[in-house]
């Protein structure tokens, strides 16, 4: 860690965004369009090479991951942040790095193939570079990356005079494939018949799963089909420079079609089993390796065609270019940062809108980072601490099957409660239970802490605390306004009718404890929105889905529109979640200009609090509190 506490200190904007390009080279993306190329225009032999290598390096790495089950960086020491653009990324188990794996395997296999030193140095600085990003950007660990380089080295200088005798006997390349398919085979068995010990981390596990049946698929497909080539289809990757620049454009946009439009179709067939991408992954093999080498020949001969349909292909083309400078000019335009100076918000009305330099603090589900969430046990821990004091409590209700509003996340009870072992099922809603039945569960069983321990797993029946049973909307807010004059994020879950319901229950709740003007109701349903205008029109609201999409469009224009168009009094937004960039100046200033409030969910990293209250933020929503405490300044 002490490596990694150097990498932060020395961190700047600069090198954060350089170091954010540099690690895409170990992108599994990357690593698959460098194969297929190799694959198509350079040499069959080296393709295959490359991408056993990088199959064989992945099945390495998912295993150690899952077996040696190592936190992240973030996760062992709660006092380091990551570059938190480059937490997306960071799936799984931290021992080893994938992209470092990747990053070897994807430049190593050519740097050892090529006969240039000018080549094999620029691929050795990629992968150097790459190992040093997944460190600055701290989601690595020295450890982790030296193990993926050694990993990597051992395979692509193991499996390179293999390959080398693939040409003298082809029924090798059949062996090694066979030898891959095995492994990926046995693979997916462990995962199946190992006994994980209770703290596994579920998303990691679910990722370690997720790869482990994409290794079988792509082992299956390259089985198959080298066997097929060698048999029917021979086919030579030689062709003129304009013809393989249209192969690889042409066969890699079927390949993403396949990845990414073959999803759903395959998930509603497969019902959402993870099978399903192991077939969508075959597919993309087997067309990469089969079915696209048939154009080939037409290729090879430079693509002949009559001169009308030549000039309909360069249009298509000057097309395609087209759209993909628009898009990349609009994704620019929409991710950029601003340089707009924060505006004065001295003349604002809206009490929820802050003065310049301070910032509300908010705790995300009653700060979950460091208690069960959505808990009394959270409410108390935020309430009765020295540490910090928030101004917002935020949470989500639901409605149970005899209609109470209960604090709760998530519409099923897996996640967070021992509901599957209580219940004997999965997939149990809220709505399917009483209050009563539901008062049996421990709300706190799945709750990790900062050690990766659950303190609170083992508890059950008459041994499970009161503060750890689901809590009412009426618990919650009477055990909150008997200890002080708080403000309210409250989320309604439920849809349609139901959500409706919720927002009567809630509005004569909010009533009766006289706090319906320190109350933002949120909910992601518009017919809710629409219900909550008419039935409700003084309960104050933030914005509904499709009122962010109008809000930012007219904030990227600056355009002056009607102060009653925006029927809200807070946005309440991520930063970059959806690519688009909301945490900047001219959202806020935007915001600002028509009396509306910005809120920020859910964001932990303290330097990311830091920036957002400088640019003018009026919340941020934390399911760390503690550690938001050292840096907001409230008002």
């Amino acid at each position: 860690m002490q490596v990694l506490y150097w990498l932060e200190s020395i961190r700047t904007p600069a090198l954060d965004t350089f170091f954010s390009v540099v690690t895409h080279l170990g992108s599994e993306t990357l690593f698959l369009a460098i194969a297929i190329i190799v694959f198509w225009c350079v040499s069959k032999k080296q393709g295959y090479y490359l991408l056993t290598a990088g199959f064989f390096g992945i099945l390495a790495s998912q295993f150690l991951k899952l077996v040696c089950r190592v936190p992240r960086p973030w996760v062992r020491d709660p006092g380091f942040t990551i570059v938190e653009s480059a937490r997306a990324d960071a799936t799984g188990y931290s021992f080893p790095s994938g992209h470092t794996q990747n990053a070897v395997t994807a430049l190593g296999c050519p740097a050892r193939s090529v006969k240039s030193w000018i080549l094999r140095i620029l691929c050795i600085i990629g992968i150097v570079l790459t190992a040093i990003s997944r460190m600055y950007l701290g989601v690595h660990t020295p450890v982790d990356v030296l193990v993926s380089l050694v990993i990597g080295a051992v395979l692509v200088f193991g499996l390179y005079p293999v390959f080398e005798k693939i040409g003298d006997r082809p029924g090798l390349l059949s062996s090694v494939s066979a030898a891959l398919m095995t492994l990926s085979t046995l693979y997916v068995i462990f995962l199946q018949v190992y006994p994980w010990p209770a703290d596994i981390d579920a998303a990691n596990l679910a990722e370690g799963v997720k790869n482990g049946w994409l290794l079988f698929g792509c082992s299956a497909a390259m089985l198959l089909a080298s066997r097929i080539d060698q048999k029917y289809i021979r086919f030579d990757v030689k062709a003129p420079l304009h013809a393989q620049i249209l192969k690889v454009i042409l066969g890699l946009a079927i390949i993403m079609l396949i990845k990414e439009g073959a999803k759903p179709v395959l998930n509603t067939l497969f019902d959402g089993h993870i099978a399903a991408t192991a077939l969508r992954y075959f597919l993309m093999v087997i067309f990469a390796a089969c079915v696209w080498p048939l154009t080939f020949p037409w290729f090879a001969k430079g693509c002949p065609m009559s001169r009308r349909a030549k000039k309909v292909l360069i249009g298509i083309g000057i097309v395609i270019l087209s759209l993909i400078i628009l898009a990349a000019a609009l994704f620019w335009f929409v991710t950029r940062e601003t340089k707009a100076a924060p505006v004065s918000t001295e003349n604002a009305s809206n009490p929820f809108i802050t003065q310049l330099g301070t910032t509300m603090l908010s705790g995300h589900r009653a700060g979950g980072g460091i208690a069960p969430e959505n808990t009394m046990m959270a409410l108390q821990n935020c309430v009765e601490t020295d540490a910090y004091e928030l101004d917002i409590f935020e949470f989500d209700i639901h409605l149970t099957a005899d209609n109470v509003p209960v604090l709760l996340h998530d519409g099923t009870l897996d996640r967070t409660s021992d509901a599957v072992a209580f219940f004997g099922e999965e997939d149990v809603k809220v709505g399917e239970k009483t209050l009563a039945e539901l008062k049996k569960l421990n709300m706190g069983a799945k709750f990790k802490a900062d050690d990766g321990s659950r303190p609170f797993a083992d508890l059950t029946g008459d041994a499970v605390p009161d503060e750890l049973r689901i809590t009412t909307l009426d618990e919650a807010l009477s055990y909150l306004e008997s200890a002080g004059e708080y403000r309210y994020i409250i989320e309604v879950k439920n849809s349609g009718s139901r959500g409706e319901q919720a927002a009567d229950i809630l509005y004569e709740t909010l009533c009766r404890y006289d706090a319906l003007d320190r109350t933002v109701v949120g909910t992601f349903h518009n017919e809710v929105t629409a219900y909550i205008d008419t039935a409700y029109p003084d309960m104050l609201r933030s914005a509904g889905f499709n009122e962010c999409i109008d809000f930012y469009l007219c904030s990227l224009l600056s355009l002056p529109v009607s102060p009653e168009r925006f029927g809200f009094v807070a946005l309440q937004i991520p930063t970059t979640d959806y690519v688009v960039n909301l945490g900047t100046s001219r959202v806020i200033n935007y915001a600002h200009r028509y009396d509306i409030a910005v809120q920020y969910w859910t964001i932990n990293d303290p330097a990311e609090m830091a920036r957002l209250q400088s640019i003018g933020a009026d919340a941020v929503m934390t399911d760390v509190p503690d550690a938001a405490a050292a840096v907001i300044v409230r008002p």
